[in-house]
């Protein structure tokens, strides 16, 4: 991981799924980790860019695709502080967040519950939390935590699954936003990428976790529409793998593996 970048963020393939890993100045930062079954390549991963002590870990809500691993992850890696999202009732109900939350109380790590505008830097990265402004009972998606991070000049919109009534919440709160990187909300689908979001949010590239030929049909083709008429620039973890972001004082780089 080179050193000289103020910030290096790698959007991992895991599948049909969400995972993505910041590094900053000898600090990281996991956010989600993907399904069950990609625990031993998330664990590789992290430990194949030198990193032994986890200072985030970020679980942006409670569905497999996004946590299903997260209990394997850090149950092996020393981990500092998890930030969650408070889950609606049914989702805090299945086996895979049960088992998470077994592994959370069992590491010593500080649990810190998501809310709007709590700040935190790691490295030379500054990051906010703009979302959830509350629980949805009856859409997980919508608990999902949405950061805004900073490194130098550039900027990132994380947003897990939430979709376009929280999008639509996003614009009247934080009017200002503009953003560079966004990791396109809920893989691409329909129920995300609110037209006039990202054009207020005015994103330079889109970045979508999704799995190739995945069951939900992700991205959808109005998303990819909304993203064109935009002008943003996109790229899929199903297409390009593992999608690597490199921030310096003056701007960003992107790397990908074609496979």
């Amino acid at each position: 991981v080179g050193s000289e970048n103020l910030l290096d963020a790698y959007f991992i393939d895991i599948g049909q799924g969400d995972c993505a890993l910041f590094v900053s100045d000898g600090m990281s930062m996991l956010i989600d980790s993907g399904e069950d079954e990609y625990a031993d390549e998330v664990i590789r991963t992290v430990t194949d860019y030198g990193i032994s002590t986890l200072d985030y870990v970020v679980v942006t809500h409670a569905h497999s695709d996004h946590m299903g691993s997260m209990a394997d992850v850090i149950s092996a890696i020393d981990v500092e502080n998890i930030i969650i999202s408070e889950p609606c009732e049914d989702s805090s109900l299945t086996a895979t967040y049960e088992k998470f939350i077994d592994a959370m109380e069992a590491c010593d790590a500080e649990i810190i519950l998501a809310k709007p505008d709590y700040t935190f830097s790691f490295g030379n990265a500054d990051c906010t939390i703009l979302a959830p402004f509350n629980v949805d009972s009856s859409n997980e998606n919508n608990n999902s935590v949405v950061m805004h991070i900073t490194a130098g000049e550039t900027s990132f919109l994380l947003t897990g699954d939430m979709e376009k009534s929280v999008e639509k919440q996003i614009m009247e709160k934080y009017p200002m936003l503009d953003i560079d990187i966004l990791k396109i909300a809920h893989h691409g689908s329909s129920t995300s990428s609110y037209k006039k979001f990202i054009a207020q949010i005015s994103p330079e590239i889109g970045i979508i976790s999704c799995g190739l030929n995945n069951r939900y049909n992700h991205p959808s083709e109005k998303t990819l529409e909304t993203l064109d008429e935009n002008n943003v620039k996109y790229y899929r973890t199903d297409i390009c793998s593992t999608i690597s972001v490199h921030c310096t004082a003056d701007g960003y780089t992107l790397e990908m593996k074609e496979q």
